[in-house]
């Protein structure tokens, strides 16, 4: 007698090579639109206005501080080499803790209330948040924690015609109109400052330094001590320099800008840049792009992602789980 095999086990193996094709092609597809997208970012071939039209200059500005009893990155990690090749005829600086302090001596001199809060800071998420607006209000450029990664040119972040308009980029980070609520959020709508691009001197900036020192010597005299001995914590770190208090910084500055906007409902579905004075917010995604982006999935909605930010710094004295 002849025996056949069982339809079942047919089915099964034939179900198993439908699978593995299907990862195949799958896979095949990502590589595709992969090179596609590398061969689009190609920065070589970009049109750039003359620097003297652009108020925000070519300069990209990074942070590397490693904290004493934290988890910290790894440099072999970061993203410099990439940031470079995205963005030709850009200068390029990481900055040290020690480089920081120079710096904020030597370019705030008028200001030694800026210098005298800065070194009494001992937690570096806090160092890393002042830091990045001083060097922004006094030098300008963009700023990107080290844990990002652009996956568009620079050049091509601001469209053309706008270029010499627009003095400040921002973006939400958060939505609750689109996102789940995670415990940091702390407004309807929060702004990234993992990822901002300004002209040197911009007002916003101002405010948020001023806004800086208010809130961590306010935090001190709540504790009945100077500064360098006030006990930080990340609630503390959220809203003196972190993107609760440059989200509330960002919103009034706006809403002085455009009487129209009312509160923070008002940048509910952000999916096209829209401009204010001379501040351009960006989409909810262009500065929390995820892999998909990064491989240029062309089968998602519409999305204009620019930065990718991997989260690889730890800041938080508490973790959140």
């Amino acid at each position: 007698m002849i025996a056949f095999p069982r339809a079942g086990g047919i089915f099964r193996h034939l179900w198993k090579a439908i699978a593995v094709l299907f990862a195949l092609v799958i896979l095949n597809i990502v590589y595709l639109q992969y090179q596609l997208r590398q061969s689009n970012n190609a920065p070589l071939t970009i049109s750039r206005p003359p620097a003297s039209e652009v108020p925000i200059p070519r300069k990209i500005w990074q942070i590397f501080f490693a904290p004493a009893t934290a988890r910290t990155l790894d440099k072999t990690n970061l993203y410099a080499t990439r940031w470079v090749s995205m963005a030709p005829g850009y200068t390029y600086t990481m900055v040290s803790d020690l480089e920081a302090s120079n710096f904020i001596d030597e370019n705030f001199k008028s200001r030694p209330e800026i210098a005298s809060t800065y070194h009494a800071l001992k937690n570096p998420a806090l160092k890393s948040d002042f830091t990045r607006y001083l060097l922004l209000l006094s030098r300008g450029g963009i700023y990107s924690d080290a844990d990002t990664k652009p996956i568009v040119p620079l050049e091509e972040w601001v469209a053309p015609e706008k270029r010499s308009d627009v003095r400040l980029v921002i973006a939400p980070e958060y939505d609750e109109s689109q996102d789940s609520h995670p415990k940091d959020w702390m407004h309807p709508v929060q702004f990234c400052q993992w990822t901002i691009a300004a002209a040197p001197g911009h007002p916003i900036l101002e405010r948020m330094v001023n806004r800086t020192i208010a809130a961590l010597h306010w935090v001190a005299k709540q504790q009945g001590v100077t500064l360098d001995k006030a006990d930080i914590t990340d609630f503390n770190v959220l809203n003196s320099t972190g993107p609760v208090a440059w989200t509330e910084v960002v919103l009034e500055s706006l809403k002085e800008m455009d009487p129209k906007i009312k509160g923070f409902s008002d940048f509910y579905h952000v999916d096209a840049p829209r401009y204010y004075g001379d501040v351009a917010v960006l989409p909810l995604e262009s500065f929390r792009a995820d892999w998909m982006d990064e491989y240029g999935l062309s089968w998602r909605k519409p999305r204009r992602a620019l930065v990718r930010h991997y989260f690889k710094g730890a800041w938080r004295q508490i973790p959140l789980d």
